[in-house]
């Protein structure tokens, strides 16, 4: 008696699990993505149906990058593909690992067919095209592509990769997979020498941490950094957490903005941990210090030539630094003096009604900041980075890579799913809630522990701020004011709408006892955006 050989996708799914992926999430047609969810559902993968395409691939980078393991997507042909691209670029740009499993035409189809056929694989490859130099991202549906491209999914810098699935091969038997020959580059120790000589010649460095620390054991090292250099810490927004904001030597955010040159501007080194490019704003490198950067990757192009370059892992190279006897001129109380001179820069003052900073305050103080905290793209994003309270790496999640509306609820339904008794708060502005309204019914299907705040200001503020700066004409950029309150409780969310501060206090408080799918719909005050846009960017 012969075993039977094992189908492609069987043998998919069930590697997958065996990486650690337990989810996923996807919109399916009616060909191989159903084998798909039956194959993965037979591995012990959880499938979720989303509304939207886009959203189920940012739902699958989120849960990827929680789980350090491959995110995992799925979609019909044709237009589900094509729907699909923001989430895609979101992965890319965010450096979130996604494979994205997407349904292909039977080659014979081919010789006949017109009805929803474009050229996927050139769709995708335009799309991806050779950002970080890695392998090929357009796979067949063979082990011999898979399985290397799952080994490169999770190596630096993190992305997606799409697998095209063709109907034969889906179900084709396969062999085993060739072992991975993946290596970790060599730590330059000449080049750490360097690093350290600049590090000792310093007496006031400043360190900034990026996205690529946020990995617990490097989020550890960078900490010990910190504390033993005895320097101020800025973080990006992609990376609150990894210098807790109860730290001693946090000192704000760095965005490449104007709110931290009074820190940064002040120091005669600056040290990078793991800062992508992706994550700064559009505007020129202002620093004359010289810069050590120490990174998992290098990317081009940069802001910077720096003065000493380290890439590698981030944990090897920040042990060995700390190797050294290592201390500089700054002392505790300057460094608290910078963190209020951050805070006092973010905080607003309203015309009337709510501000987006007492909203997240009394939000943060009702869940006691215990929930991941997703964020939208959007003028309420700056308060919210900046006082919700993060004491772990990914405690927020944020796209900042490709800063895409519409990514926070569909990143709350992932961070709630990976810990469903932590659960998670999203804040979106009505703009960006309106682009992936359908995801309530995501979330109310799974009864997600999860809450939605919309500061909730019917227009779209921050492009609106940037009109009146170029002093244009109003150009119809708001709106009447949605009641979402009342659209979440059609979907069975519970809901309030709130437009002061007793009712929501009332409605957070509500919300953080409960444990299931609520919307808080905040009606803004927005007139203290234009001010705090000005301090944090210049």
């Amino acid at each position: 008696m012969t075993m039977q050989s094992q189908s492609f996708v069987d043998w998919l799914t069930l590697e997958l699990v065996r990486r650690g992926s337990r989810y996923a999430f996807g919109v399916p047609g009616g060909g191989v993505s159903l084998d798909f969810i039956a194959a993965a559902q037979r591995a012990g993968m959880h499938t979720v149906i989303t509304a939207r395409e886009d959203a189920a691939a940012m739902m699958a980078g989120v849960a990827g990058r929680l789980a350090n393991a491959p995110g995992v997507a799925f979609s019909t042909k044709g237009p589900g593909l094509a729907s699909a691209t923001n989430g895609l670029a979101s992965a890319l740009l965010d450096r979130m690992p996604v494979l994205f499993l997407a349904e292909n035409f039977d080659a014979d189809e081919l010789a006949y067919l017109s009805h929803q056929v474009f050229n996927q694989a050139a769709l995708a490859t335009s799309l991806f095209g050779d950002k970080g130099g890695k392998e090929e991202r357009v796979l067949a549906a063979t082990v011999e592509a898979v399985a290397p491209a799952l080994d490169a999914l999770m190596s630096a810098p993190e992305g997606p990769s799409l697998l095209l699935a063709d109907p034969k091969l889906m179900v084709s038997p396969v062999g085993n997979p060739v072992p991975s020959t993946l290596a970790c580059p060599k730590m330059d120790e000449t080049a750490v020498g360097r690093v350290c000589d600049l590090i000792r010649g310093a007496s006031r460095p400043v360190i900034v941490v990026g996205l690529e620390a946020t990995k617990a054991p490097i989020a550890h090292v960078a900490r010990q950094l910190a504390a033993v250099l005895g320097a101020p810490a800025l973080v990006t927004y992609m990376a609150k957490g990894v210098i807790p904001d109860e730290h001693p030597n946090f000192a704000g955010i760095f965005t490449g903005g104007a709110i931290e040159q009074t820190t940064v501007g002040a120091s005669d080194l600056i040290i990078l941990v793991g800062l992508d490019p992706v994550e700064l704003i559009r505007k020129p490198w202002p620093y004359n210090a010289p810069v050590v950067d120490l990174c998992a990757h290098t990317h081009h192009p940069h802001y910077f030539e720096p003065a000493a370059r380290v890439e590698g892992d981030l944990t090897s190279i920040l042990s060995a630094i700390l190797e050294e006897e290592l201390s500089c001129e700054w002392n505790a109380l300057e460094i608290i003096e910078q963190r209020e001179k951050f805070h006092a820069g973010m905080a607003m003052t309203g015309e009337s009604g709510l501000t987006s900073e007492v909203v997240v305050h009394e939000v943060g103080k009702a869940f006691e900041f215990k929930p991941r905290l997703a964020v939208d793209a959007g003028a309420h994003m700056f308060s919210a980075c900046a006082f919700w309270q993060a004491r772990e790496p990914l405690d927020v999640l944020i796209s900042n890579g490709l800063a895409s509306m519409g990514f926070s609820l569909p990143a709350a339904i992932a961070a709630a799913l990976h810990d469903q008794e932590r659960g998670a708060v999203a804040m979106t502005g009505d703009g960006g809630l309106l682009m992936c309204l359908g995801e309530l019914k995501t979330a109310a299907a799974l009864n997600t522990n999860l809450t939605v705040v919309v500061f909730n200001d019917a227009s779209l503020s921050l492009i609106d701020i940037k009109r009146e700066e170029r002093q244009m004409p109003d150009l119809g950029l708001s709106w009447d004011a949605p009641d979402f309150a009342q659209v979440a409780r059609g979907f069975g969310f519970s809901a309030w709408r709130v437009d002061n501060l007793d009712a929501l206090r009332i409605a957070a408080r509500d919300a953080a006892t409960l444990n299931g799918p609520c919307l808080i719909d905040v009606r803004i005050d927005a007139s203290g955006y234009r001010s705090q846009l000005r301090r944090l960017r210049g």
